[in-house]
């Protein structure tokens, strides 16, 4: 026959996973409380340092001012190096786009005169005359001084 447990056993077997399971949830229960305690000391840690501060800032002001100014500087420069690096890579993209920009201004002037076709360029002669000699010009005075005596020409 095989081994049979008693019932004094199996009580035994019982309560021992009963410890197991409270003892499971005990340490469970006591980390979080350590990470509680953690996160409520540095807190705490923090909030001194910062009353520190400002009782440090009423005792002496000059301090507090020469703390705030040099903080003003740092923020200031950060923002100057940002601004300036920003702006190189402006310089040096428009440098880079250079070319083909010049490039697609050709390309776009091109398309604007094929689309206007040509109503705004005067028609150029044909190449074998003279143009100077096909213009006509029309004298819009008889001796070129009009009315006015003053401008008459000597005879």
């Amino acid at each position: 026959m095989g081994f049979r447990k008693s019932k004094a056993g199996k009580a035994k077997e019982a309560v021992t996973d009963q410890v197991s399971d409270r003892t499971d949830d005990l340490v469970a229960a006591l980390d979080a409380a350590k990470e509680a305690l953690a996160r409520a000391s540095t807190a705490a840690s923090r909030k001194g340092a910062e009353l520190s501060k400002e009782a440090a800032d009423k005792l002496m002001p000059e301090r507090a001012r020469q703390r705030r100014r040099e903080a003003a500087r740092r923020r200031n420069r950060r923002l100057l190096a940002g601004t300036a690096a920003l702006a190189g890579l402006g310089v040096l993209l428009s440098r880079l786009a250079g070319s083909k920009g010049s490039e697609l201004r050709q390309g776009l002037k091109r398309q604007t005169d094929k689309a206007s076709g040509g109503w705004d360029r005067v028609p150029e002669p044909a190449s074998g005359t003279d143009p100077a000699s096909s213009a006509e010009v029309t004298q819009l005075h008889g001796n070129g001084a009009g009315s006015d005596p003053a401008r008459t020409p000597p005879s």
